[in-house]
């Protein structure tokens, strides 16, 4: 069993943080985050199934710091990577086709930025850990 490093439960504490910030605003708050950002389409079906993957997302990340065990984590994990990618990329060319007013237009590049930098900062941990 290899244990985490002390960097891999912070990155995992980030993610956690993260995940569950988005994921609350998402499930219980669809209405309020609409309306602050203004976005272009509505559906509380979408945004709260959207929520729970992100919810669902910051739980496994909650057992995988209280388990420790990086050879039954580091699958999840890259998955998660996978996710972000899959998610930046969505976000990038989701300006192609959609038009935003310049609300939204600030929270969802806020929202790319967190989602990028998270995907490259995990990648590197990722790495990191599995050259241990």
């Amino acid at each position: 069993m290899a244990e985490f490093s002390k960097e891999m439960k912070i990155v995992l504490i980030i993610n956690m943080i993260v995940a569950f910030v988005y994921g609350i605003m998402y499930v219980f708050l669809p209405e309020i985050v609409y309306s602050l950002n203004d976005a272009p389409y509505f559906d509380p079906h979408f945004w709260r199934l959207f929520g729970g993957v992100l919810v669902a997302t910051g739980i496994t990340a909650l057992l995988g710091i209280i388990k420790g065990d990086w050879d039954n984590y580091k699958l999840f994990f890259l998955f998660a990577i996978i996710l972000l990618v899959i998610l930046a990329l969505v976000n990038l060319t989701s300006n192609i086709y959609v038009t935003r007013s310049p609300t939204n237009l600030v929270f969802h590049w806020l929202d790319t930025i967190v989602i990028i930098v998270l995907a490259v900062f995990d990648a590197f941990f990722y790495l990191r850990e599995e050259k241990k």
